[in-house]
């Protein structure tokens, strides 16, 4: 054989080696087995579609209903029914039929209503319906002037606010982003001692963090190379930056009085997180059509150790049958298409 020759079938070996371990978990490649493949692949999507549908928690918004933050394997993992308030034309915004309206205080799951958003899919809770006129005030939702008082189970958990909030990491990287690029604002007079000492401070910050990134900072360094910093100098720093949050996230939609942000559309909704000091959500967006809905959330179904119903879907017969039947169903098909494979297998003459 031919060193040319050689060298193409040993490029070829790892394809070959593939296609042998693809051939093991998908069985022969046949017209057959294609088929029974391709109806498992569109059972999956309809139930998905129809159905149930898995959704991971993107950030801290609905906490402590709810907690995510993008931490691999410890997020919540909800499970959405894409079915209780009727099944939507894939792609689009249009439902096939309506089977039930969604209440205060669902939790649903929903297309982000802001195009170019980081998270295409948002997890809020409904605080306001169609026709209502909202008002968030000392942390409660007031509808049509007056408060509506959330269900026992979670009123402790709900935190309503007309303004976002930063928590203490929050702050400190931004103190730091401020150190880096030699902050000055035009906002400040420069010959205030007070701005004077926020703008040395920054500097010997800038100093120790040296060619570091503030974003790839750890926690506890963050708090060593700013523990020097005065206090005066964190509030001036957290003033700055609650009126950037302003900036970028004005708050309207159940904070100003017109109609435009008070008075709820037809067929439209008004969704708060339940972390509300740290949740950009509809008193930033606004309205909510009912259209962009995919589901309501009936349970944490991961990680165990946080199982929580929040419908009693998962209580009742039918829902069991539904949501552990429809993927149960599946796992049988899978297995007994092996058997069958390997029983025809076993018969076939050699």
């Amino acid at each position: 054989m031919s060193a040319v020759a050689e060298g193409r079938a040993m490029a070829r070996r790892p394809l070959r080696l593939a296609a042998r371990v693809l051939r093991a978990l998908t069985g022969p490649w046949t017209w057959k087995n294609l088929g029974g493949w391709l109806v498992l692949i569109l059972g999956v999507l309809a139930v998905r579609w129809l159905l149930f549908e898995p959704y991971r928690v993107p950030s801290g918004s609905m906490e402590p209903t709810l907690q995510g933050a993008m931490r691999f394997f410890r997020d919540d993992r909800v499970v959405v029914n894409k079915l209780v308030y009727g099944p939507r034309i894939p792609f689009t915004t249009r439902r096939v039929l309506r089977l039930a309206e969604p209440k205060r205080w669902d939790i649903v799951v929903f297309r982000n209503v802001v195009e170019d958003a980081e998270h295409k899919t948002l997890i809020k809770r409904i605080v306001g319906l169609p026709g209502e006129r909202i008002r968030i005030a000392e942390g409660r939702i007031h509808v049509n002037g007056a408060a509506v008082e959330p269900p026992e189970a979670v009123r402790e958990a709900l935190n309503y606010t007309r303004v976002l909030g930063q928590d203490e990491a929050q702050l400190r990287r931004y103190a730091l982003h401020m150190a880096k690029k030699g902050f000055r604002s035009p906002l400040l007079n420069s010959d205030n001692h007070t701005v004077k000492r926020l703008y040395a401070d920054l500097a010997d910050v800038r100093e120790r963090l040296g060619e570091a990134e503030p974003g790839q900072v750890a926690p506890e360094r963050m708090r060593e190379l700013l523990e020097d910093l005065h206090p005066v100098s964190m509030k001036i720093l957290r003033e700055l930056l609650a009126m950037e949050q302003a900036a970028q996230y004005p708050l309207r939609y159940g904070i100003e009085e017109d109609d435009a942000y008070s008075l709820v559309p037809e067929d439209c909704y008004l969704v708060c997180g339940d972390n509300g000091p740290d949740s950009v959500d509809g008193r930033y967006f606004g309205w909510l059509p009912n259209g962009h809905i995919l589901g309501r959330a009936c349970c944490i179904g991961w990680p165990l150790s946080r199982w929580r119903d929040f419908t009693g879907f998962s209580g009742i017969w039918w829902g069991k049958g539904l949501l552990y039947g429809t993927p149960g169903a599946l796992a049988v098909y899978v297995v007994l298409a092996l058997v069958r494979r390997r029983s025809r297998r076993r018969d076939s003459p050699l």
